[in-house]
């Protein structure tokens, strides 16, 4: 299969679930919530870190490639160090700041930094995994689509979610039906009046809780597709298993969307929006980086055996 089919795939699926959730958004989640439920929570709070592992991995395989580009000037090679360290410290802060708050095994004993320890020592050997494979790949642009790839990562994360999560203010379904504190929003109605709520209830409901769509978390579990895409173009002994990885990566994904949906935080339009957020500035990136960075010959090599054609 060619590239577009996988994407088409995967996108068709996600659309599928946010036509679907367009109009059963509340049944469903009423039909499956279970605010305590233990997979629920642990894929909460551990099921993004084969998705952001991504940008760790990505680090690392940045040091090996810089490290072996001689022709470097010694000022690139600081930025590309200092990069590998940022991806290395976001996937880090990221993946522990939900360890213990309220997405996940909420705790008021335990404070972020104690989750950024233990996802810390977690990343530390993707990072290596990453120069392991960045060191014996032998692509001189491969720096070039690790950077563009973890570009994507970024605007899918930072300037698609953030943004739109702070234009809708979607209450979540555990405080706005389960807890009634808010009336039920669909994904398309922005609730302006959150501050009021906020206000009214002072103590109990956060930012936090006005944050629903679209999901954060699926977004970034959603980075997986990226790194079972690339694992292979910098290994190719593995290139034959690149599409297993990348429909693996993508049920993995599925499974967190529906912890998502299950421990009440989201609804299904939530979790298949933030999806096709990460999907969308993937196969943008993927297209640009095949079509207009590899050489030609590098091209004809990967096509049959890669999800880039």
């Amino acid at each position: 299969m060619k590239q577009r089919w996988h994407f088409l795939i995967v996108g068709g699926i996600l659309l599928i679930g946010l036509l679907l959730g367009s109009f059963f958004d509340l049944q469903i989640n009423t039909a499956i919530f279970d605010r305590y439920n233990g997979f629920g929570l642990v894929a909460s709070s551990f099921g993004m870190i084969p998705g952001y592992a991504t940008l760790s991995v990505f680090g690392g395989a940045l040091i090996a490639l810089t490290l072996k580009n001689k022709k470097f000037h010694i000022a690139w090679q600081v930025v590309f160090m200092f990069l590998a360290v940022v991806m290395y410290g976001l996937s880090t802060y990221f993946l522990g700041k939900d360890v213990f708050s309220i997405n996940g095994f909420y705790n008021e004993k335990f404070h972020p930094w104690l989750g950024c320890i233990i996802m810390g020592v977690v990343m530390a050997p993707c990072v290596y995994f990453g120069y392991w494979l960045g060191k014996k790949n032998e692509n001189p642009k491969m720096w070039i689509i690790i950077l563009v790839l973890s570009a994507a990562i970024f605007v899918a994360l930072v300037p698609g979610t953030t943004l739109l999560k702070s234009i809708m203010h979607r209450p979540r379904y555990r405080i706005a039906v389960y807890e009634g504190y808010a009336p039920f929003h669909n994904w398309w109605q922005a609730c302006k009046e959150y501050k009021d709520y906020i206000a009214a209830n002072a103590g109990v409901l956060t930012k936090e809780e006005f944050k629903s769509f679209p999901s954060g978390h699926s977004c970034a579990v959603m980075c997986g597709l990226i790194l079972a895409t690339i694992i292979p173009m910098l290994n190719k002994n593995w290139a034959k298993y690149q599409v297993l990885f990348f429909y693996v990566a993508f049920g993995w994904g599925l499974v967190v969307m529906f912890s998502r949906m299950l421990v009440g935080a989201h609804y299904l339009t939530d979790t298949c929006m933030g999806s096709l957020l990460t999907v969308i500035f993937f196969y943008i990136a993927n297209e640009i980086v095949v079509r207009k960075l590899l050489p030609e010959e590098k091209k004809e090599e990967s096509e049959p055996e890669t999800v880039q054609e």
